[in-house]
Formats: structure tokens, sequence, C-alpha cells
């Protein structure tokens, strides 16, 4: 009988996990395993117990957000990357807006989630380190990328994703701060005033789908770089709303590449989210995909691995 280890985040999200907790044991105990349980007590805690337990099981399952999930991603490379057994990943998401599930065609009913774990297939999936810092789907600067991170916990339980935007509204004047900087990445460079950037590898962020038109895959090895430069004068906010609406890049306001490396340098140091959690903040910084970096459990005929594909 394969082991597996329950990771539980009883603050994630609003669908609270201990509603759903015995139906997702049943579910796991009937597909053949035989589970334990923990909950996580405090930031940072999930990430400890799976370095210190994870090798004993066969898969890892967390049920929470994207936050949750991104702790468990950091564990799982660093025990890659100290020669540990790694388990395979299970997801249950539990979060506001669970970005990461939607991307790989995960429920978002917890115990249909479950069944995912059962029944579907382990895929090599890639993960993002900004610095030395891992991210499962996106790491971002810029207007309103700490809307999610800087929202409290109790406005996202009561309204759900809607809390974001009230919350960035409130805050729209310290919203179009540029960052003078230069980006690098594959095959290119980019200097300037810039209010907005980020990679990622899904086809949403912050529950909606990506600003600019993409092709994603989520095992080739690459990024979807979005960058938006300061609209400074009426005519070059014209050109940014025009290329928002259109969901295409211009190459003047808007840019949108695909890229397995990139490195920034700041005049100053820029705040960053990664996977809607506080990143940190740098004056230079390198940003790598790592390819298939670590094994998730997912539907079979989950649709955005291999060949990428517009959203």
């Amino acid at each position: 009988m394969k082991k597996l280890l329950l990771l539980t985040n009883p603050v994630a999200g609003i669908t609270g996990t201990e509603r759903h907790l015995l139906a997702i044991i049943d579910r796991l105990v009937v597909g053949g395993f035989e589970v334990t349980v923990e909950t996580t007590q405090r930031k940072g805690h999930l990430t400890e117990i799976i370095i210190e337990k994870g090798s004993r099981y066969d898969v890892v399952a967390v049920a929470g957000g994207d936050g949750t999930l991104n702790e468990a991603a950091n564990a799982l490379m660093l025990m890659k990357n100290g020669g540990k057994k790694v388990p395979l990943l299970g997801y249950i998401p539990a979060g506001t807006v669970n970005d990461f599930a939607r991307s790989h065609d995960i429920p978002t009913n917890m115990p249909d989630a479950a069944d995912v774990i059962v029944k579907g297939v382990a895929r090599g999936c890639d993960i993002g380190m900004l610095g030395q810092k891992p991210f499962v789907y996106v790491a971002a600067f810029g207007t309103f990328t700490d809307t999610s991170y800087s929202t409290p916990q109790k406005m996202k339980n009561l309204f759900g994703k809607v809390a974001y935007f009230f919350h960035g509204a409130s805050r729209l004047h310290l919203a179009l701060r540029p960052y003078k900087m230069k980006i690098e990445y594959d095959g290119g460079s980019l200097a300037g005033e810039f209010v907005y950037g980020g990679v990622s590898n899904s086809r949403s962020v912050g529950g909606m789908r990506l600003p600019l038109r993409s092709e994603v895959s989520l095992d080739d090895g690459k990024f979807e770089a979005i960058l938006f430069k300061n609209p400074s004068t009426a005519r070059r906010m014209h050109k940014l709303a025009k290329a928002l609406l259109e969901r295409e890049a211009d190459d003047f306001e808007a840019y949108r590449f695909s890229t397995s490396w990139m490195k920034i340098t700041s005049e100053e140091s820029i705040p960053w989210t990664t996977d809607g959690e506080f990143g940190g903040e740098y004056k230079e910084v390198e940003i790598r995909c790592i390819n298939r970096a670590i094994e998730i459990i997912v539907p079979e005929g989950c649709r955005y691995f291999g060949a990428a594909k517009e959203v």
C-alpha cells in the first residue's frame, strides 16, 4: 500500500479544509493510500515537515492556497538539491483564487481534487527561481502585485477574489510607480522605466487570464514574460490601454516574450511578489526556469503540458 502524507493549512482561503477533510481522507484511503494527516501551525512549518518526513512517503499532498503550494515546492526543491528521495506532489486547492489548480486542470472541489491524486498521472512541472527563492507559477513586480499578500486574510475570507480589487483600488495612488531598469533575457534586452513586469507559468494570474495573448506550456523550460513601460504621457497611456484591450504586445509600451532566464538590474530596490506572497526586494536579480523540476500529480488529460497552447 502506498503511503501518503496529507498536510493542511487551516487558514487558507475561503473553503475551510475542515469541512471536507473526512471526505478527502475517505477518497484517498479507498483509492489505496495509507494516509497520515498533519496540520501546519505557522509560516514555514509545512516546509519543515516535508523536509523532515517527506522521504518516508510516496506522495506528499498539500491542501491550501498558492502560498501553501509554494512552501511545498520549496521543500521538494531543497530535498532534491540535498540528494534526498523526493515524493510525488499532490495538490488539493483551498485558496481564494487557485491559479495553479486551474492551469493544471485540478478541480477546485476538494474531494474531486483528492480523486485526481488517486487516478491522475505524475508530470514533470517547471519551477522558477527568483534569486535563490523558488516559485511555482508567478514572480512579478510593480502595479498591484503586492495586493494578494497585503490584503488582510479576513477580507479574503469574506469576499473572495473581489477583496483583491477593493484593496487594490484603495491604493490606486501608489499603483503606477515606475522603476528604471535594464532587463536581459534569452536573445534580447530592454531598458527604460517600467510600471509592471512579471514571468509566469500559468494560464491566469490573480484569477484573471494573462493580460497579453500568450502561448503556455507547463513543462517547456520557459516562462511567459510580460512587461509594461511607464505611460508618462496621454499618448503612451492610450497605446498601453489599446494593447491591453486587444491583448496584443506592441513592443513599444507592452512587451511579451518567452524565456528560460531573465536578469533585472535597477537603480533602486524593487519589491517582488512570488505566488501571491512577498518575495523580497532586489536591485539586481536573476530569474531562472528549472525545467521539470518536481513531479506533480495532474489529471491524465491535462491540456497545458507538451506543445504550447494559446491562452
